[in-house]
């Protein structure tokens, strides 16, 4: 697959009205989408700016709340929109930032997406996104925001600066104080990274935990309370109902259910995952000196990666944090044996063409039932894997 060549005229022509073509249907789905995300938030938000902290994580009314004290502050400027309509206005302008920064940083991060010459690549990236980006639009979700910011800190990253360095540790802590698991993306960094970022990464941290006590004073050790408590009750409830919790976790306790001691399963759910998780960090630990940027990027691209495959809570519309390694990977396609470019189309099949757009609602619910989406996110990591052994075996050759 070498990708047919187009004008460089035509090539933007045609992405430009593809995109379109998503972001209308997008916008759409976000003007006539109820609940979700940002509703929830938005209610939070009020009660706790309003003073009323009892009300801001658990509510009969508009379903439980989950994130950290941070995000009522970082979302703050919700409580400024008491009337709904503008308030869904606002929401569906942040979305389209997000969706407009996700693509810009997207493009920035990996350029040759959008040469003439690889056309199919990027055709099969819009293909591969589309759906969680939409269900993004559609459930008023906060993924697709948290992809665009932490693309963007990448590109900051990139730059090679000591003050680049230090704001990139800074953003990605502040973000992992928004919604918890992108910490996996802040520990990756302080693992690979210079000490500005280290530095950075630590301050940031130190900010999102008193931000909410000096904003919200004795309310804020009243949430964190709060939050600790809530968090723990919706990891015991998230990680077997439903056929769209698509993660290792879920993978685990669906295939395990009914097959091992439910005290052995919970012991696998917990300590997999967890080992994943180490391993990596190890591996990165020991190799970060020795890379290039571009061999960061696919570190960070991997990352991501694996921070929505082990996280608990992952469902469709956080598949838009595996377009970066899907990206990187058809980057690679020249270098790819033909077993590793057949593991890497089943990938692409499994995610994206199990969606209910393309195998219709029963099929979908029934794929993502047997947690097939998680196969294909499997497949990309060892994908991945083969790519880093190799370059391995090259260095030390």
């Amino acid at each position: 697959m070498r990708g047919f060549v187009l004008t460089e005229i035509r090539a933007k022509q045609i992405r430009l009205c593809f995109l379109g073509i998503l972001l209308g249907a997008s916008i759409w789905a976000g003007r006539h989408g109820g609940g979700g995300d940002f509703f929830v938030l938005r209610k939070s938000v009020m009660a706790a700016w309003s003073g009323h902290f009892d009300g801001v994580y658990i509510r009969e009314s508009s379903g439980p709340f989950f994130y950290p004290p941070f995000a009522l502050v970082f979302f703050g400027f919700f409580n400024l929109f008491s009337s709904e309509p503008i308030a869904i206005v606002i929401n569906v302008f942040f979305h389209v930032l997000s969706f407009v920064g996700f693509c810009w940083g997207i493009r920035k991060l990996f350029p040759y997406l959008f040469s003439s010459t690889s056309f199919i690549f990027w055709f099969l990236s819009f293909c591969f996104s589309i759906a969680p980006i939409h269900l993004d639009f559609m459930g008023q979700n906060i993924n697709l925001p948290l992809a665009a910011m932490l693309v963007w800190v990448e590109v900051l990253r990139q730059r090679n600066s000591k003050i680049n360095d230090f704001l990139c540790g800074f953003y990605s802590s502040l973000i992992a104080w928004i919604k918890i698991f992108p910490g996996f993306i802040t520990l990756t960094y302080a693992l690979r990274g210079s000490r500005e970022l280290r530095w950075g990464g630590i301050a940031g941290g130190i900010g999102g935990l008193i931000f909410p006590i000096l904003v919200f004073r004795d309310g804020g050790f009243e949430l964190y309370r709060e939050f600790l408590r809530t968090i723990v009750i919706y990891h015991d409830k998230n990680l077997i109902d439903g056929s769209a919790v698509l993660n290792l976790p879920g993978l685990i306790a669906r295939w395990g259910l009914g097959r091992v001691n439910q005290s052995l399963l919970n012991g696998l759910i917990f300590a997999i995952p967890l080992v994943i998780a180490l391993a990596f960090w190890a591996w990165v630990f020991f190799k970060a000196s020795k890379e290039e940027n571009s061999e960061n990027l696919t570190i960070w691209a991997t990352a991501l990666g694996l921070m929505t495959f082990l996280n608990s809570a992952s469902r469709p519309d956080y598949f838009v944090f595996y377009t970066p390694i899907f990206v990187s990977l058809l980057g690679s396609w020249r270098r790819l044996v033909s077993m590793e470019r057949t593991l890497l189309l089943l990938a692409f099949a499994f995610i994206a063409l199990t969606q209910q757009a393309m195998v219709g609602r029963y099929w979908n619910i029934e794929l993502q039932f047997l947690r097939v989406p998680v196969i294909g996110m499997g497949f990309l990591f060892l994908v991945q894997a083969f790519l880093f052994y190799r370059s391995r075996k090259t260095w030390i050759e």
